[in-house]
């Protein structure tokens, strides 16, 4: 698993690279943004609700196509008559952005996500979505995103609502 997420990261690099060397502009943006969702999976017998907030950063590679980066905190409230150990997570994720057209994108980010609780380890992360631009600063994401580990998994259906720079 590391060797094929440090191939990935040699990947985005030598992409990165190579589109500086052919133009004089860099498209880069960055944006933080705050999400919540329905929990699914493993977490919708413990949850009720998943929110959280992110930073993003997104690099153009073509008018079309861009590279992105993403770090935040994702918590869990748990359903009534629920007590014990409060559960966070620390996603860590690299992927894409496809422009379909000029307001509606498709994005994909694979990653870690850091167990906020003693001794909860790291796990597998993956997050599909579909997107639109509401303004050239704004945007809305509706994704599904899974951490997996050991055969469980804390997964959500959401909506990320992101403001960029």
């Amino acid at each position: 698993m590391k060797t094929k997420l440090f191939m990935f990261a040699v990947l985005v690099a030598l992409t990165l690279s190579v589109y500086a060397q052919s133009t004089d502009e860099k498209p880069f943006k960055i944006g933080v943004g705050a999400l919540i969702g329905l929990p699914v999976g493993d977490m919708a017998d413990f949850a009720s609700l998943a929110f959280g907030f992110d930073a993003l950063c997104e690099y153009a590679v073509a008018p079309e196509f861009a590279v992105t980066l993403s770090a935040g905190y994702l918590d869990w409230a748990k359903k009534s008559g629920l007590s014990g150990v409060k559960f966070g997570l620390i996603p860590v994720l690299v992927g894409a952005k496809y422009y379909f057209a000029e307001k509606i994108y498709g994005s994909a980010q694979l990653g870690i996500s850091f167990s906020t609780t003693s001794g909860g380890g790291s796990a597998f992360t993956f997050a599909p979505g579909v997107g639109m631009k509401l303004t050239d600063n704004i945007d809305l994401l509706l994704k599904y995103q899974s951490a997996s580990k050991n055969g469980g998994n804390t997964s959500f259906i959401g909506l990320r609502a992101g403001i960029s720079f």
